[in-house]
């Protein structure tokens, strides 16, 4: 995967495929990889691009300067240096999150939204599994952080059925994970988030999925982005857990490719 200077930072991005462009937005561990299933089965009729976020897998990993709207500075970046002027844009957990800033700030460079298992704004739930994940990354260091992690974006049934490709991601995660202040930073800024006032703004179609048994962002994040986001789409998945896009790949990419091509033209 190549590394490339988008004028601020340097990302690791991959890119397949040809056609409409698509941008696929990790969530909090922040690798590409994750997007897999989506990537291999949409390139056949997209331009798949993912990135490592800053502070996360091959990409640049400063010091400071972590904020959801940092990484959607650098999501639009990216775009421009690819000349790509208007994308689709799906985008998981916090990466659900940096997706909302885009139709909100540049209306123009979007073409439809997928949010899935994000949140609108951090409520007391969401607040004490982050703090949690954060006390352990700096209690007990990166390696321990990555892997209880894994229990809160996998979930017990992909360790069950799946655990070969939990092994595999988490491998990738253990081999680049960022020091232990970096891992706190990107915590606190999901915990910062916060555009549920200007929600009402986004105009792009969007389709919103949640899961019901996702024990780290409930479905009622779901629900409650879905009634912010005027005439969008409301998906449950019955099960699969936070990571229900790779639990249950086909199903989603099953709910996604139809919405797609309904709007594809839009980009």
């Amino acid at each position: 995967m190549p590394r490339i200077d988008v004028g601020h930072i340097t990302l690791n991005y991959e890119e397949r495929g040809q056609g409409k462009a698509v941008l696929f937005i990790p969530g909090l561990v922040g690798l590409l990889d994750a997007w897999e299933f989506q990537v291999a089965e949409l390139s056949n009729r997209y331009r798949c691009i993912s990135f490592d976020h800053r502070g996360a897998g091959d990409s640049d990993k400063p010091k400071d300067s972590y904020s959801i709207l940092a990484i959607a500075r650098d999501a639009l970046a990216l775009l421009d240096k690819l000349g790509i002027a208007k994308a689709h844009g799906a985008g998981t957990s916090p990466g659900g999150c940096v997706l909302q800033n885009l139709p909100i700030d540049h209306p123009y460079r979007l073409g439809c939204c997928i949010f899935s298992n994000t949140w609108v704004k951090a409520d007391e739930y969401i607040k004490r599994v982050q703090t949690a994940r954060k006390q352990i990354a700096l209690s007990y260091g990166p390696e321990e952080y990555v892997k209880v992690s894994s229990l809160f974006t996998n979930g017990a049934m992909q360790f069950r059925h799946n655990l070969d490709k939990v092994m595999e991601l988490e491998r990738r995660a253990m081999k680049t994970v960022a020091p232990a202040e970096v891992l706190a930073g990107r915590l606190d800024m999901t915990l910062s988030h916060d555009r549920s006032g200007d929600l009402h703004r986004i105009r792009a179609p969007s389709l919103v999925i949640g899961t019901r048994d996702d024990a780290t962002v409930p479905v009622y994040q779901s629900e409650d982005l879905h009634k912010a986001i005027a005439g969008s789409k409301f998906v449950v998945v019955e099960e699969g857990g936070h990571y229900s896009y790779r639990r249950h790949w086909q199903e989603w990419n099953n709910i996604v490719a139809p919405f797609l091509r309904e709007h594809e033209g839009r980009a």
